[in-house]
């Protein structure tokens, strides 16, 4: 069952009462204000006097009108401020693991994962979890495996969009009436591969979305950057890479540091590729060490943070926890695991491909510091009743709401 845990917000409550207490005074001053303006106004009168007194009551006129665009947008960011703001992060899921290409190369490999992709639905699948996303209202979307595919008769021409996971939701979420902005896209591994009748292109993105309809004052980003780790898995001649995107959100008077990422997957077999993912994440605390104003991490960390045996048991969630950072979730509820992966098994064998399957590690994360947490829940995507895959992605999509 999915848990919705809110801390209690006396402090918050008593500072609102006094808001509310200005905001009335301030509405009522600027009423009698325009009351007395329009009586003035309304009798018109041909002496000096009067004249002078109408051009004074139309500069008041003009400051009044003034102080309720500046309340207006102050009360705006103070709403926002007490509000919080809410964050999600959702791994897209970019239709296959790319199994059939490492384990068979090119073009047997090529050409089933093509056929893995199509049979995944990728267009139903944004579509899916672009309804959460509306459904929701985030603030903010951190994106992982908002993947391009591209085709084409060569690697090198392989340029024809096939789907592009990022654009499908934006367009899904605009028809929904909840329109959507990039704050950024980090381009990561681009891979092109011959099949036999056809290359195929795989361009993994991860992104940063925010709301259209907010607006300073009472929200804005700024200090918007993409990383590439310099840790990267050279695997079988495949070199793949993972990053970061970071942004400063701002919010009426306060502000914290955001950092959605997505760290390399282990494989089994091959320890290379956790010692990639675990200097990843020391890369990733180490640039952060300095900051001074409150931090929050989102992504897909590969990592089980409920510390398990399954294929994600590494140690990039404790280093995190080691340099002060905390486990969002466990914040507020401890006694749920929260398992988030795997919703559904991919690069099974054809013509099926994808197998149901029930969550049993927790890799889609929230760290925090320095900024206090009201809430961090799950959110599913669900497809119709026997559609394959049965959800919008094989992750559930993570939400959580801070108060800076």
């Amino acid at each position: 069952m999915v848990k919705h845990y809110i801390f209690p917000t006396g402090p918050i409550e008593s500072v609102a009462e006094d808001r509310k207490e200005v905001k009335r005074e301030i509405r009522t001053a600027i009423r009698r204000g325009m009351e007395l303006f329009w009586t003035f106004i309304s009798k018109g009168g041909k002496t000096m006097k009067t004249l002078r007194m109408k051009k004074t009551m139309m500069v008041l006129g003009v400051i009044f009108f003034g102080l309720v665009l500046f309340s207006s947008g102050g009360l705006a960011a103070t709403a926002q401020n007490q509000a919080g703001v809410t964050i999600m992060t959702q791994n897209m899921d970019a239709g296959t693991d790319l199994s059939f290409v490492v384990a068979l190369g090119a073009p047997d490999g090529v050409d089933l994962t093509l056929a893995e992709i199509q049979a995944s639905h990728v267009p139903e699948r944004a579509d899916l979890i672009a309804a959460r996303i509306a459904a929701e209202k985030p603030d903010m979307v951190g994106l992982q495996e908002a993947t391009l595919w591209r085709i084409g008769p060569t690697p090198e021409t392989a340029t024809q969009i096939l789907y592009d996971q990022l654009e499908l939701l934006l367009s899904a979420l605009a028809k929904r009436g909840a329109a959507y902005e990039i704050v950024a896209v980090n381009r990561l591994t681009d891979l092109a591969l011959p099949g036999s009748s056809g290359a195929l292109r795989y361009t993994d993105r991860d992104a940063l979305l925010i709301r259209s309809d907010l607006r300073p004052p009472a929200f804005h980003i700024s200090n918007t950057h993409t990383h590439i780790f310099d840790a990267a898995l050279n695997f079988q001649g495949l070199v793949v890479l993972q990053g970061w995107i970071s942004a400063d959100v701002h919010v009426g008077n306060s502000h914290f540091r955001l950092v959605v990422t997505h760290l390399e997957s282990p494989v089994p077999g091959v320890p290379e590729a956790t010692d990639v993912q675990v200097a990843q994440a020391s890369e990733l605390i180490q640039t952060l060490r300095n900051l001074t104003i409150p931090v929050v991490l989102c992504g897909d960390f590969n990592s089980d943070a409920e510390f398990g045996n399954g294929p994600d048991a590494t140690p990039s969630v404790a280093l995190i926890e080691a340099v002060g950072y905390a486990d969002t979730w466990k914040v507020v509820n401890r006694s749920d695991p929260g398992y988030t992966w795997p919703l559904f098994f991919e690069d099974q064998a054809p013509p099926d491909f994808f197998a149901p399957f029930f969550p049993f590690e927790r890799i889609d994360l929230f760290f925090s510091r320095g900024i206090q947490v009201i809430s961090v829940r799950e959110v599913l995507a669900p497809a119709p009743d026997g559609s394959t895959p049965p959800f919008g992605s094989d992750h559930a999509g993570v939400i959580a709401t801070f108060q800076p």
